[in-house]
């Protein structure tokens, strides 16, 4: 609401701290106690001023009521605006209350309602401002005859409320979910906890899981060794095989040497060697090389 007080305004009134302003706040906070309180329709809670400008003294400034709930809110809503203008129209009229200095005058033509930040008054929109940050999508209106419950998935007696049969439903970030429970002979799991598994049976299938997976590590680790064991035989046999295709030197016979590559069991020479006769080289002959000449072509 916004309302002129017949007043000389005060620099210090555009200071919030200063003892000027805590005076007037004061003065007019209490004023407006006498003027709302016990009025019908609703409960006043209090008034809070916004600012303070000059013009006298303009006081914009916030009535905080209290409204029952009903399904017709905003008519009520509508009305409480009007009493509330119309009771400080009357006290603005009393001449003789403006004569106490603890009293504040107000100008009756300056008495106005600001819609500016009018809250709205639905049942959705009331239950989104009360619910929780980052939960408002999940709360929804229950209107009762005296009354307007927010309520979720997870509040009982709620129309398609979750059953979490063995468990509880709690609303997190990502929506209403199921905490299942466990007790000393069952455990609950299942995204309503509605499966039910008893404690010796899901130690006794984990037990007999492990001694499984053991049994595999075994059978793995025994054929990994005698992988391991025939691989080697088969690269010594391998190896043995190979071998006779080097060239070795027989170091006591000079200019002689053996190629075991030949060596076959149908060979009946196998066991000879070659004899390359060096006595039959002529190591006297002379050996001439021509010198290379350039020669040129035309083309």
């Amino acid at each position: 609401m916004e309302v002129s007080v017949d007043q000389e305004f005060s620099p210090d009134l555009n200071d919030n701290t200063s003892q000027a302003y805590r005076d007037f706040n004061k003065t007019f906070w209490n004023q407006m106690q006498k003027i709302f309180a016990g009025m019908r329709g609703f409960t006043f809670k209090g008034v809070e001023i916004l600012s303070l400008r000059n013009g006298s003294i303009v006081v914009d400034y916030l009535v905080l009521l209290e409204l029952p709930f009903s399904t017709q809110l905003e008519n009520q809503y509508e009305q409480a605006q009007t009493t509330l203008k119309e009771a400080l129209q009357n006290a603005s009229q009393d001449a003789d209350s403006c004569q106490d200095s603890q009293t504040l005058c107000f100008k009756p033509d300056s008495i106005k309602v600001n819609n500016n930040s009018r809250t709205e008054l639905t049942s959705k929109a009331i239950c989104r401002r009360a619910a929780p940050a980052g939960y408002e999508e999940f709360y929804f209106p229950l209107e009762e005859a005296t009354r307007l419950r927010c309520v979720t998935k997870c509040t009982s007696g709620v129309d398609n409320a979750i059953n979490c049969h063995q468990g509880q439903c709690v609303l997190e970030r990502s929506g209403p979910t199921c905490r299942c429970y466990s007790t000393d002979t069952h455990w609950f799991s299942g995204p309503r906890c509605e499966v039910a598994i008893h404690w010796r049976a899901l130690v006794g299938g984990l037990t007999a899981g492990a001694a499984l997976v053991v049994l595999l590590l075994l059978a793995l680790g025994f054929w990994a060794v005698r992988s391991g064991w025939w691989g080697g035989q088969r690269l010594d046999r391998s190896w043995d095989q190979d071998r006779k295709w080097f060239e070795t030197w027989d170091e006591e016979v000079v200019g002689t040497f053996s190629n075991w590559g030949f060596e076959d069991d149908e060979n009946p020479d196998k066991d000879k060697n070659f004899y390359v006769a060096l006595e039959n080289v002529d190591t006297t002959m002379k050996v001439h090389t021509k010198r290379p000449e350039m020669t040129s072509s035309s083309v």
